[in-house]
């Protein structure tokens, strides 16, 4: 049913299958009211580009007229629409107005009957300030309902929609997410309207990060009532895929013009700044002197425009992985939004989970938040607490905003001396202190910062590195003349430097060791930059140019698995799968039977069969989690088979 395609850490462009089309998230669900449709369903889908609209079955229900006609003829012609529908059961309006006049037996069944594609139960609505009994006892009632709605239609055609609820306790929110995973469907983070109008950014993404605690990579997730555009980039940097409002339409009566950082009234604005139809082709005072019906519906259009505009942006985001600089940036545009963005970065264990080592992209700097992203604080840590000096002599610190990147270029004098010295080389860096091994590392080069910190900050970072690795000495570097005091000391070529330290970074520790045993030879390129890596005459590893991490050859796969003990970097197939991933076809999701915790997105895997034989190299797309809990989609892209793999090893 919900396949990830292209990923950027817990952002996700996926495709959700249903009865009438597939839709490519993330998403926007324009919400349509069935008595009064200011946009048609059909305009949204020929102009706008919807491919599903939300409406409310529980409207539609309160209707004699729409509720004959939508038994007699469907959903989907009632609304003039042939694309996805999914449909709301009325538990806004139980919230709104205290109850509705339906039980949640007949309002899933009348949303079958009418072929929703999405079926919503009617979930009980938990508000911010529930007492924590009174939101437990919500929960309750929700599961129970979707338990029978599950076990009532699990075998027709459509989805059910499940909300997790649980108003703002953390614990409560994610075991609701793991009772709700336990079924297929899709899966509504519900009750969180009232924070979204009253800007608690923070409570929000508590929410949504413990909601998906719970659920797991099981999707499409869906934040109900999200429809202001400047939601969407911080939304999905957490992992929601589908947003539905009718904000369009409701801040379009009052006045209000949607723009991607907030909300402005139309009686104030001189000049539009937009380039959708409505803008274009009107003036301000023009929309102002209109008759009301007119005006609203231009401005609903211009609304809506704005809405798919910025989903689109967003979606290009995810594809370029640049997520967290669109989210940084937009949860600028108010001080609410940025208490949100701030809150993601008290998160960034269980984010790490989800990131990369590396990105195609260079890490821009949008503020001091942006030491705090998941991948700069994981490299950061390793550096602090796993890595080990390759000497036992000496640090000569180097100051970094006085050499150019990459670092070992600009000091070349210097490091042939280095090398023969047997002195560990470090600079102090925006990011923190950097072994000369890693300085064409990502994140070191691929990064473009402006340090606003203080140099108490810095001292403090290399004083505790000094305690970390418990140096006796560290050196700051003045000229040439500072290396004299270490002519003497054992030294090593910066190529092998390189591979040690870089493999135990990618691999784990120990690793390194692996591939510097044995003659080493360096194919390089022009540059005198390492391209292969060559032990005893065999390919095993390649250095990537464009994040200096290796890829894994299957001579180098094969060193790993003999000395690795299970199930460190290993993704384990069923052994059908395994005598297609021999040849090279990638790993699918279904076929996975275990995998390392460790892996994750962009890692270097080895894929074993059920015996622990090796079978093939590639790169995950997916972390160990996803692996498990997605039924669809590729787990591991293979990048070589082994050609002798046999299940009777």
């Amino acid at each position: 049913m919900f396949e990830i395609k292209e990923r950027d850490g817990l952002a996700r462009i996926g495709e959700f299958e249903t009865e009438h089309g597939t839709v490519e998230t993330p998403a926007i669900m324009p919400v349509v009211n069935p008595n009064k449709m200011t946009v048609s369903p059909r305009r949204m889908k020929e102009t706008f580009g919807a491919q599903i609209l939300i409406t409310n079955s529980y409207v539609i229900y309160q209707t004699e007229e729409l509720r004959k006609k939508a038994l007699e003829e469907g959903l989907h012609s009632l609304l003039d629409f042939d694309f996805p529908i999914m449909t709301d059961s009325g538990t806004f309006q139980a919230h709104v107005y205290g109850d509705v006049d339906v039980d949640h037996q007949e309002i899933i069944g009348f949303q079958k009957r009418m072929d929703s594609d999405v079926s919503t139960i009617l979930d009980e609505f938990t508000e911010p300030d529930d007492e924590r009994e009174v939101a437990e006892e919500k929960v309750r009632k929700t599961m129970e309902r979707a338990r029978y709605a599950v076990e009532e239609y699990e075998d027709e055609k459509g989805h059910i929609a499940l909300p997790v609820q649980g108003s703002v306790f953390p614990e409560l929110r994610e075991r609701a997410g793991k009772e709700m995973k336990r079924f297929e469907g899709v899966y509504p983070i519900g009750g969180v309207v009232p924070l979204l109008e009253n800007y608690r950014f923070s409570d929000l993404v508590n929410i949504i990060l413990s909601s998906k605690k719970g659920l797991g990579a099981k999707g499409p997730v869906h934040l109900f009532g999200a429809g202001h555009p400047m939601v969407y980039p911080l939304a999905v940097l957490l992992g929601v895929d589908l947003f539905d409002s009718s904000s369009y339409i409701k801040y379009a009566r009052r006045g209000d013009l949607m723009y991607p950082d907030g909300t402005k009234k139309l009686r104030e604005i001189e000049h539009f700044g937009c380039h959708c139809p409505t803008c274009m082709e009107h003036e301000p005072a023009e929309l102002r002197e209109m008759e009301e019906g007119e005006r609203t519906e231009l401005m609903a259009e211009h609304n809506l425009w704005v809405c798919f505009n910025e989903i689109e942006k967003v979606k290009q985001a995810v594809k370029e992985e640049s997520v967290w600089e669109m989210a940084e940036r937009r949860c600028r545009s108010h001080p609410h939004l940025l208490s949100g963005i701030k809150e993601v970065y008290d998160h960034w264990r269980y984010l790490e989970r989800f990131e990369p080592r590396s990105r195609h992209g260079a890490v821009l700097y949008t503020g001091r938040g942006t030491l705090k992203r998941p991948l700069i604080r994981r490299f950061k840590e390793w550096v602090m607490e796993e890595y080990e000096p390759l000497f036992e002599a000496p640090t000569i610190l180097f100051d970094a905003e006085e050499v150019n990147k990459p670092y070992n270029r600009s000091l070349r004098d210097e490091l042939s001396r280095l090398e023969e010295a047997g002195a560990n080389i470090l600079f102090s860096t925006p990011l923190g202190p950097v072994p000369l091994e890693l300085d064409e590392t990502y994140p070191v080069p691929q990064s473009v910062f402006l340090d606003e910190r203080k140099g108490k900050e810095r001292k403090k970072e290399l004083e505790r590195y000094k305690e970390m690795k418990d140096l006796s000495e560290m050196v700051r570097y003045d000229d040439l003349d500072t290396l004299d005091e270490f002519s003497g000391n054992a030294g090593m070529c910066l190529d092998d430097m390189r591979v040690k330290t870089i493999a135990d970074y990618q691999f784990g520790k120990g690793a390194g060791e692996l591939f510097v045993q044995g003659k080493t030879e360096y194919v390089k390129n022009r540059k005198g930059r390492i391209k292969n890596v060559m032990l005893d005459g065999k390919h095993v590893l390649s250095l990537r140019h464009y994040d200096g991490l290796f890829t894994l050859k299957m001579a180098g796969a094969m060193i790993l698995k003999e000395e690795l003990e299970p199930p460190r970097m290993r993704v384990t197939v069923t052994e059908d799968s395994a005598e297609f991933n021999s040849q090279g076809k990638n790993v699918f999701c279904k076929f996975v039977i275990d995998a390392d915790e460790n892996i994750r997105p962009g890692d270097e895997v080895l894929v074993v069969d059920e015996y622990d034989n090796l079978v093939a190299a590639g790169r995950a797309f997916l972390n160990s989690q996803e692996m498990s809990d997605l039924k669809r989609g590729i787990a591991v892209r293979i990048r070589e088979g082994r050609d002798d793999w046999s299940k009777k090893d």
